[in-house]
């Protein structure tokens, strides 16, 4: 059966207690994206990970081992979550996925988050994944985005990069519109 899940990234205090914002799980582009997969007859989750402000890699491991994910599961994920599943894939040794779709991937190259996103990059992994794409903008205004989108463009030959120039981080704020076609005809393809 086909399934999509998506991740979100890390996020700041002020903005996880702000009761005009929504939750991560359901901020920017990605419940959008949700109900594309849905209404293309595609079950589809988007996972409210445990403190995003102060993520704890094995509290997220634990969210998220209720994913079913196959060789025919679509996994997106933004910001950290990228890193989160890049490491959770070198994790789970034998977790294959048809696509895997990095949006603004962050993997804290400076190590500001300690050991969350602390793992080497490996090569093995793509060949448990059908397609990898990497979605980023050169107006990106996070620091070691960029830096990150380079890591994982070194180690997976494979990965296959989509540039922008004016999305910022893929925010609701920069992007001006919960919406992301580019996004779901990448998810859709294939």
């Amino acid at each position: 059966m086909k399934t999509a899940t998506i991740l979100h990234g890390i996020c700041d205090k002020n903005e996880y207690f702000e009761m005009d914002f929504p939750s991560p799980s359901n901020a920017h582009w990605l419940p959008w994206l949700q109900q594309k997969f849905l209404r293309d007859g595609v079950l589809c989750q988007c996972f409210e990970m445990p403190i995003p402000y102060a993520p704890v890699y094995d509290e997220w491991k634990n969210v998220f081992k209720s994913a079913d994910l196959n060789e025919d599961s679509i996994v997106v994920a933004h910001s950290a979550g990228c890193g989160f599943i890049l490491k959770w894939l070198h994790d789970h040794k034998n977790t294959k996925l048809s696509k895997l779709v990095l949006v603004a991937p962050w993997l804290d190259p400076l190590a500001s988050r300690g050991d969350f996103l602390k793992f080497e990059l490996k090569s093995e992994i793509q060949e448990r994944i059908g397609e990898i794409h990497v979605l980023f903008s050169d107006d990106e205004p996070v620091k070691g985005v960029l830096q990150s989108k380079d890591m994982i463009a070194t180690v997976y030959s494979k990965v296959r990069l989509h540039p922008f120039a004016d999305k910022g981080h893929f925010c609701l704020g920069q992007m001006g519109t919960p919406e992301f076609p580019e996004l779901w005809d990448i998810c859709k393809s294939g």
